[in-house]
């Protein structure tokens, strides 16, 4: 007999360091242990209709990689525990032999594996019409009886939207046979997603739902589609500390962010196609709270191999108060990227799921707090953003 509750976790980037912790992270909690990080266990969630989380599955796409791999290189850098790693073996075989080859951007095409690089030289319309066939496939021969694709993929190249996906009323299906082969890839896993009926969650900086022909379309079909930029560090303690400063009237007139990582995404920020959107996004919340052009911010990011999944981040800010006395504000920020990051693809997991459950197509605003750059609003304050989610779950 089927389980009528069997729910998919479709990861683009499965094998990736996030996605194996999230994977992971699902058996330890079938197992028993405390969900911490996890907004929707918080007490005053209780009474929502949340998708049971021993009922999620993960399945999806990679470019290269392998995922034993992955998490071995957890464990020794102290993020995934050594036994769950040890009885996460099955669990990853299966993994390996479910999984998709995924789409990569044009320029990692030598770095790919050959089934992935196959994809690649398919058309725009055929590359969609795959991932597509992969979310059926995975739908029948899994059971899922409901289903999520959540982008985990490595930090996107910056490209130009081609003519007529900045109209909310564009058709996408009908735009995508004329779009340049290093189109988005999130707007590839995007379209298959809500072709398909599937809540997207865009984890990663990438376009994805920013794009107005997306969003619109995904709100005509009555899709969710959340995003951008997973918030989990240096950017959430912005969020956090910014609205202080403005509402104590205190004037910030420089706030300075030094960050280093040393996982796959640090070394992809190498790339500065990459790290552009990184940084804007970073920027952006500042400058989204405190609404003041004269206050001079800097964002920079360094890739520092020794860290390995270790993310630091170092932050200067000058202000000034009361009779123009100039003070200064210093904090140091560490944490593990994937630790901080999983149990919120877990959270999104479930919104998008609730969102689709109660007919809500488009651009979730109510997600706001667990992204740097939102879709759909411009709030960036953190507490603002939870009290708008608080009002979401209330109706």
């Amino acid at each position: 007999m089927s389980n009528p509750n069997r729910t998919g976790l479709v990861i683009v980037g499965l094998r990736g360091s996030v996605a194996s912790t999230v994977i992971h992270g699902l058996e330890a909690l079938r197992a028993g242990t405390p969900p911490l990080g996890l907004v929707t266990e918080l007490e005053e969630f209780e009474s929502v209709p949340w998708t049971d989380l021993r009922e999620i599955h993960a399945v999806g796409w990679d470019v290269a990689g392998n995922s034993h791999r992955t998490a071995e290189n957890l464990e020794r850098t102290g993020v995934l525990p050594s036994d769950l790693v040890d009885l996460g073996a099955s669990l990853r075989d299966r993994l390996e032999l479910n999984l998709a080859p995924g789409i990569p951007e044009p320029e990692d095409e030598e770095l790919a594996d050959p089934k992935a690089r196959e994809r690649l030289g398919l058309p725009a319309v055929e590359m969609v019409e795959a991932l597509r066939g992969d979310i059926q496939s995975w739908r029948e021969s899994q059971k899922f009886k409901r289903m999520v694709v959540v982008n985990l993929a490595t930090a996107e190249r910056t490209r130009e939207i081609p003519k007529g996906w900045e109209d909310s009323e564009g058709k996408p299906l009908e735009l995508l046979p004329s779009v340049p082969a290093d189109f988005p890839r999130s707007l590839l896993y995007g379209m298959a997603a809500v072709a398909e009926g599937v809540p997207f969650v865009n984890f990663t900086p990438a376009m994805g739902a920013e794009v107005p022909a997306f969003a619109g379309w995904a709100r005509r079909e009555g899709v969710p589609v959340l995003g951008n930029d997973g918030k989990t560090g240096e950017t959430l303690m912005k969020s956090a500390l910014a609205p202080m400063f403005r509402d104590r009237a205190l004037r910030v007139l420089a706030w300075e962010g030094y960050n280093m990582l040393g996982n796959r995404d640090g070394a992809a920020l190498e790339d500065p196609d990459r790290k552009a959107r990184k940084v804007a996004n970073k920027d952006g919340v500042l400058r989204g709270i405190l609404g003041d052009q004269g206050t001079h911010s800097g964002v920079s990011i360094d890739f520092v191999p020794s860290l390995h999944d270790w993310k630091t981040a170092m932050d200067f800010i000058h202000f000034e108060g009361f009779l123009g006395t100039k003070m200064q504000l210093q904090f140091t920020w560490q944490g593990s990227d994937s630790a901080l990051a999983a149990p919120l693809v877990l959270d999104l997991a479930r919104l998008a799921l609730l969102a689709k459950e109660r007919g809500q197509g488009g651009p979730l605003t109510a997600a706001a707090a667990f992204f740097k750059n939102p879709a759909g609003t411009d709030e960036h304050d953190f507490h603002r953003q939870m009290a708008e989610l608080r009002a979401w779950l209330r109706r």
